[in-house]
């Protein structure tokens, strides 16, 4: 018996060893091959090309942005009476220049002309230092004067092209001397008209127009004949 002790712790030994291997393998994790289904991992992702993004919305400040006020058309019509009432305004704009009238019937009456500026603005002096500006809307003609001392602010629309709205001018010689009168017919069929019994003085004075015929163009003043030219910036008229 004595002899085989070493062989019996041998074999138990070796029987030991056998079982723990056997724990070791049935601990340690076998790793699965990956499934086609799977999720790809963050790396993965990362070097794939990512899928071309559709182009985001141009913003709204990409778009062309409005000035507060229109170039102006090329040739236009304007009339109205200015802003709580008292005086009348036409305005006559034909290819780059222009021509104002204001007017209250009797000893008020003021002419200005010039040039309109790139921006659609108007800035005009007159005789008896008076002054105007304005600037095109939508549709028609805004702006402040000041015709003999008095201040006038306006929003005149454009005229009627069938109702015969607008501005006439005549001048004539009356005894000797250069007379100019000016009308302003409004949408609504009104007349109104001052006249200047001399019209080269520094300082002309006014009057009340003579009634003017619109059929004919015509009035008469001091047994004169007044024939009346339209100032229209559609035709060019009296430009």
């Amino acid at each position: 018996m004595k002899r085989n002790t070493p062989l019996i712790t041998l074999l138990t030994g070796a029987a030991l060893g056998v079982a723990l291997l056997i724990a070791s393998m049935l601990q340690t994790p076998v790793k699965a091959p990956a499934s086609y289904g799977s999720t790809a991992s963050p790396s993965a992702s990362a070097s794939s090309p990512a899928p071309a993004s559709s182009p985001a919305p141009a913003s709204a400040s990409a778009s062309p942005t409005a000035t507060p006020y229109a170039a102006g058309p090329a040739r236009a019509n304007y009339a109205s009476k200015v802003k709580g009432g008292g005086a009348t305004i036409a305005i006559s704009v034909y290819n780059g220049q222009v021509i104002v009238y204001i007017c209250n019937g009797s000893t008020l009456d003021e002419w200005f002309s010039g040039p309109v500026s790139s921006d659609g603005k108007i800035t005009l002096t007159g005789k008896n230092n008076a002054t105007l500006d304005a600037s095109y809307g939508v549709g028609e003609m805004t702006g402040s004067a000041v015709a003999h001392g008095t201040d006038f602010n306006f929003s005149a629309g454009a005229v009627s092209k069938s109702s015969g709205a607008g501005l006439y001018r005549a001048t004539a010689d009356v005894d000797g001397t250069t007379v100019k009168a000016g009308w302003i017919v409004l949408n609504d069929g009104t007349k109104i008209g001052s006249l200047e019994p001399d019209s080269t003085s520094a300082t002309p004075s006014a009057v009340t127009a003579p009634p003017l015929d619109l059929a004919s163009r015509t009035a008469t003043y001091k047994g004169t004949v007044l024939h009346a030219v339209p100032v229209n910036g559609v035709t060019g008229s009296g430009f």
